[in-house]
């Protein structure tokens, strides 16, 4: 149902996830954000992302209520804060970012950049940006499976036995390959034209439709629960 949002639906949940940062709402008022921030997964049968999301937040919220009252060390009490505090607030940021990669398309991004005449600099950067992460993602499948085909246990419980082999043959590799994605993702989105200066078309027509229409209507709930004082 979700599979297609138009860039503009995604921009309104970017406005209304800052909003509600900013307000500093109640917890009432965040977790309902979270909560509807999750239906496109729902909805597009990605049941264990958002149920991951979902748990992980609760688990935040119950550490930030009923736990972190009691820690009186401030040694722990300052980064556990923020691992149940600080990172919970930017789970609805979070929450819009994953939608935003999984329920639109870069040529999307780019037909909204170009009807809106955004700069040049801009509009290759987010390309760049836009491809870079699921480029790094499939890099890091590949470096796992090698490490799988070569007998190296993988995975968190890799990490805790062994952190130092995992640093050196997981993270050195896509630390050393991220400059050149980067600069390979730069070099093909000038190859499409992207830099060139004068009027450009798409080939993508943007509208809102009913999906749109809908979600554009969820994203206005916690801004009218804040109006309402919830």
């Amino acid at each position: 149902m979700f599979s297609h949002l138009d860039p503009r639906t995604i921009l309104y949940y970017i406005v209304v996830s800052q909003i509600i940062l900013l307000l500093d709402a109640s917890v009432l008022l965040e977790a309902s954000t979270v909560l509807l921030f999750t239906l496109p997964f729902w909805f597009n049968h990605q049941w264990r992302l958002a149920g991951g999301i979902v748990v992980l937040y609760f688990l935040q919220l119950t550490a930030s209520l009923f736990w972190l009252p009691h820690v009186n060390n401030a040694v722990l009490l300052y980064p556990l804060s923020m691992l149940t505090t600080g990172f919970r607030e930017l789970v609805p940021g979070i929450l819009v970012g994953l939608i935003a990669f999984k329920f639109t398309t870069l040529a999307a991004w780019i037909s909204l950049f170009k009807k809106w005449h955004l700069p040049k600099f801009f509009t290759v950067s987010f390309a760049v940006f836009f491809r870079f992460f699921p480029t790094i993602r499939a890099d890091y499948r590949q470096i796992r499976d090698a490490l799988a085909f070569r007998g190296i246990e993988r995975g968190f419980l890799g990490f805790v036995k062994h952190p130092g082999q995992t640093f050196e043959l997981i993270l050195i590799p896509l630390l050393m390959n991220a400059s050149q994605v980067a600069s390979d993702l730069t070099i093909s989105v000038l190859t499409k034209g992207l830099g060139l200066t004068g009027r450009q078309t798409s080939m993508v027509v943007l509208r809102l439709t009913k999906v749109d229409a809908f979600d554009l209507a969820v994203g206005s709930v916690p801004i009218l629960l804040a109006l309402g004082g919830f």
